[in-house]
């Protein structure tokens, strides 16, 4: 206590004072605001993060330190020893270092409080240190005897600062945390032990090439200002990075990676000023429907390549022989869609019609095949068929099914009535209806994988349809029944019971992720279903995931927000599955709490050979590590794949490479065989 009376009797500099006050107190706010981004980041930025970090933290309590001493009137010539305290400086770089990197430890408890211990005790090594360069003329040693209650105090006050870590993006959080190792420099300062007989050693300094203490004030504020640019640009140029992975991620989502059309978000935002204009312009608007016939053999027979050759083939050929403007899409898997707003009658319309047939029927070459090309087109008409894109579309769709129906490769225009002779999907819905109740349905279940390792971390369950007289029923063909219908509210409830119930009597305890659609979200108390489940199963809620699918779009966002926070206080995680394709946006990711980002396929699959979906998968870890989200990728069945990833930063990946989907009875004779050679 006597130091620090001393401390606050001394006469100071007051300019200089409060120029130490500033700089500690900038410094601090700014290396703590950069250590908050090292915390939430989990890519090697974060490394980055931490030495930027550090150097403003260190630099700024060492200058603030400097200033301070020189601040202070004594009747005596004063000087600095430069290797000396650039000494400190560095002391002080690598003990705040190490204090903030141990502090955002996750899997250490109590980690911040002992990273603010280990910057706290820096502080007063620092202080130590820094004293030693400090040389008065008449005072036989200025830099040692460090009292135990400022060492002490110094810890303490260090722990309770970086004890704000995990909060600090909030406003409140960072200003505490910055008072508080202010506070620890300012106890630094004032236990500094100040000579007190000066009058009778007056003399000349006992060293020669000291700095003085307008030089070493100098010094210590151009270290401080360099390390402070040199932050502020990397985080700027951080800034900027993402901000252009955010607007190519923006552009790419509106346009179909694969062939470069517009997909059909893009079509949803043009379509009503195409429509109005028509209308404006006294005109017809056609809307084309192509869906190729037998596109699946395509890939089954040449290959996935091939499949993607057709498509940028069929791509370039509408664009390069159709007006421009004429509106193309590639709407969605082997469906084009084009749009004539442009057109006089409806004769007209049928006319264009036949000539985009005409280009669809075009033969394409790949080596030395020749492949014929079929398509189904179905037509509907502005403002005859309908008032609107979506009722448009989905009256063309249900033409072009129709002709695909009767034998396909021909056009069929929408005819009044044409939903109710869609008897095929009407009566699979009937039959969807009583799978659950007849034991129809069945669970396979697909390995989740760690991108570095390959270790197991989960199984996703699956749903499969045998149908008791038409066979296998795929997925694709079943679930947007399911969806339109909403029969998909009882297959959700069936799915998510019987996957639980295996996945409870796992012996390794692996998580399990179960696909949910939007409708199960929102037009049911999902969240009391879940609890139910799980306290009717024995699964642990830590070991659940729910994969909210975007195969429809999200309706009630107030709903599915507040289920997403029950899910969450149960303990159970929601990730955001098919991210990239559906009706995926910035603006759904942002209005959600997801705990995990999954990738669509389609990207995966096709980033070997298409630069565009490398760019959409990059934009999408980026975008994770962001938002502090894991990222996994699905479709993975190559190992240049698998390492495409790997320095991309994606975390975890799930595909035909780790193995094929497998029967819950599968995972436990196997687990049993790894316990049985276990023992």
């Amino acid at each position: 206590m006597e130091r620090v009376a001393a401390g606050l009797s001394t006469e100071h500099n007051f300019a200089l004072l409060l120029l130490s006050v500033v700089v500690c107190l900038g410094g601090s706010a700014f290396s703590l605001y950069l250590l908050s981004k090292a915390h939430r980041d989990a890519s090697r930025t974060r490394l980055i993060w931490l030495v930027w970090s550090a150097l403003i933290g260190a630099s700024a309590i060492w200058a603030a330190h400097i200033i301070a001493l020189a601040a202070m009137v004594l009747p005596a010539d004063e000087g600095f020893r430069l290797p000396t305290a650039l000494l400190a400086l560095a002391v002080t770089f690598a003990g705040v270092f190490a204090g903030f990197a141990l502090s955002t430890k996750r899997d250490i408890r109590l980690a911040p409080e002992f990273g603010g211990i280990v910057l706290g005790l820096t502080v007063a090594v620092m202080g130590m240190t820094t004293s030693a360069a400090h040389v008065i003329a008449g005072a036989d040693s200025n830099g040692a005897g460090f009292s135990l209650w400022s060492l002490l105090l110094s810890a303490c006050l260090g722990a309770i600062a970086l004890s704000f870590v995990p909060q600090l993006r909030s406003r409140r959080a960072l200003l505490s945390a910055t008072l508080f190792l202010f506070l620890a420099v300012v106890t630094l300062h004032l236990s500094m032990p100040v000579p007190d007989a000066f009058a009778s050693k007056l003399g000349q300094l006992p060293e020669t090439g000291l700095l003085t203490e307008g030089q070493m004030i100098s010094v210590a504020i151009l270290i401080c200002a360099l390390c402070a640019a040199l932050a502020a640009t990397g985080c700027e140029l951080e800034k900027e990075r993402k901000e252009a992975a955010r607007r190519a991620y923006q552009h790419l989502s509106l346009q179909d990676s694969l062939t470069h059309l517009p997909n059909r978000h893009y079509v949803q935002k043009v379509a009503a000023d195409l429509l109005k204009k028509a209308d404006q312009n006294g005109k017809i608007c056609s809307v084309v429907l192509i869906s190729l016939d037998q596109f699946k053999a395509i890939n089954d027979l040449h290959g996935y390549e091939v499949g993607d050759m057709v498509l940028c083939s069929m791509a370039e050929t509408l664009k390069n022989n159709l007006s421009e403007k004429v509106f193309i899409s590639r709407f969605y898997g082997d469906e084009f869609l084009i749009i004539n707003p442009s057109l006089n009658s409806e004769d007209e319309a049928v006319e264009f019609a036949r000539l985009v047939r005409s280009l669809a029927r075009r033969p394409i070459q790949w080596r030395s095949y020749r492949l014929s090309i079929r398509s189904s087109i179905g037509l509907a008409v502005f403002p005859r068929d309908g008032n609107d894109l979506t009722k448009l579309v989905q009256r063309a769709n249900l033409a072009a099914k129709q002709a695909k129906s009767i034998g396909g490769n021909l056009i069929q225009p929408y005819v009044t009535g044409m939903e109710e002779s869609n008897r095929w999907e009407t009566s699979l819905a009937s039959d969807l209806r009583n799978a659950t109740l007849e034991n129809q349905l069945s669970l396979v279940f697909q390995k989740q994988n760690l991108t570095k390792t390959g270790s197991l971390i989960g199984y996703e369950a699956l749903v499969r349809w045998r149908h008791a007289e038409k066979g296998p029923i795929a997925p694709e063909d079943f679930i947007p029944i399911a969806e339109r219908s909403g029969i998909i509210l009882d297959i959700g409830n069936w799915v998510l019971e019987a996957a639980c119930a295996e996945a409870a009597n796992w012996a390794e305890p692996v998580s399990l992720a179960v696909n949910a659609s939007p409708l199960q979200f929102s037009r049911s108390d999902f969240a009391g279903l879940v609890s139910t489940v799980l306290i009717k199963t024995g699964l642990p809620a830590e070991r659940l995931e729910i994969e909210l699918t975007e195969s429809t779009p999200i309706e009630d966002h107030e709903r599915v927000h507040e289920t997403i926070l029950s899910l969450r206080k149960m303990g159970v995680r929601v990730a955001m599955d098919d991210f990239g394709k559906g009706y995926s946006s910035l603006n759904t990711l942002q209005a959600f709490p997801f705990d995990k980002i999954k990738v669509d396929r389609a990207f995966t699959q096709s980033l070997e050979t298409n630069p565009h979906a490398r760019a959409i998968l990059r934009s999408a870890i980026l975008l994770g590590h962001s938002f502090g989200i894991p990222v996994i990728a699905e479709g993975v069945e190559t190992e240049r794949q698998l390492e495409f990833l790997k320095e991309a930063g994606c975390r975890q990946v799930q595909g035909f490479l780790f193995g094929k989907h497998v029967l819950a009875s599968q995972i436990k004779k196997k687990q049993d065989s790894l316990q049985r050679t276990g023992s």
